[in-house]
């Protein structure tokens, strides 16, 4: 027997079906051959950031996903663009051409890659705390570049001109640059957290975080041959994957 969907069970099958996108854009990616990734890039940003952006829009409506957009992304295109010309608060280094359109020299997916993890990290930290959410969602977003910034140095769209001194196990990045992530993601998710509080469903905040999470550890465990990035990347991000998940488990 056919049953109708109701409007509502269709809008809240759309960022299931962004997020399932998302993930197997980006095992397509880890199967493309490397210096041919850039479009695969491209679409693994704008998909994930579909997942997230429609996710909000489902569970707190088009006002606060409007507003979670704005912030997020100009936050983004605003720290880029800063730390691209003045070397504060990354430390020195340039975008090459690999990926486009770009803004001023920074590339357009760049700032909606902020808004794509901006998002879980922010609901997921509320899930769990509301003393702790800034920091704990800083930690989320900072840490998934321990796996981000290796990966997309090595596929050669941004190069640093110091690499020293680097955080232990993620060679080739500087620890400035770490230190940056997490000045920035601490004031981001401090306007993000003045946004209106209220529960909703944590299934695709945190398929989209925990793949991120695990993905990362066997991407570049199995794949990027990259062990020590695995494990620290792995550990980092576990800060705030791992009770997320044992608190989901318990509901």
């Amino acid at each position: 027997m056919v049953t109708d969907i109701s409007p509502r069970q269709r809008a809240a099958a759309v960022p299931w079906v962004f997020a399932g996108a998302a993930i197997l854009a980006q095992i397509t990616w880890i199967l493309v051959p490397a210096g041919d990734r850039e479009l695969v890039t491209s679409l693994v940003v704008l998909l994930f950031a579909a997942a997230s952006l429609s996710h909000a829009w489902q569970q707190f409506g088009t006002g606060w996903a409007l507003r979670f957009a704005v912030i997020s992304a100009g936050f983004g295109l605003l720290i880029e663009l800063l730390g691209h010309t003045t070397d504060i608060p990354f430390g020195p280094y340039d975008y090459t051409e690999l990926l486009r359109p770009q803004i001023l020299g920074v590339p357009v997916i760049v700032p909606l890659a902020w808004t794509m993890m901006a998002y879980p990290c922010l609901v997921l930290a509320r899930s769990l705390t509301q003393r702790w959410v800034v920091p704990l969602a800083a930690v989320g977003l900072t840490t998934w570049d321990f796996f981000l910034d290796p990966q997309m140095v090595g596929e050669g769209y941004w190069v640093w001109e110091r690499t020293q001194p680097a955080l232990p196990g993620i060679p080739g990045i500087p620890l400035q640059n770490y230190a940056g992530w997490l000045l920035g993601s601490l004031l981001l998710m401090w306007v993000l957290n003045r946004l209106p509080r209220q529960e909703c469903a944590l299934g695709v905040p945190l398929l989209l975080y925990g793949w991120m999470w695990i993905g990362g550890i066997i991407a570049n465990a199995v794949f990027l041959d990259r062990p020590s990035v695995a494990l620290v990347g792995g550990l980092g991000m576990a800060v705030l994957g791992l009770p997320a998940l044992l608190s989901w488990w318990r509901r």
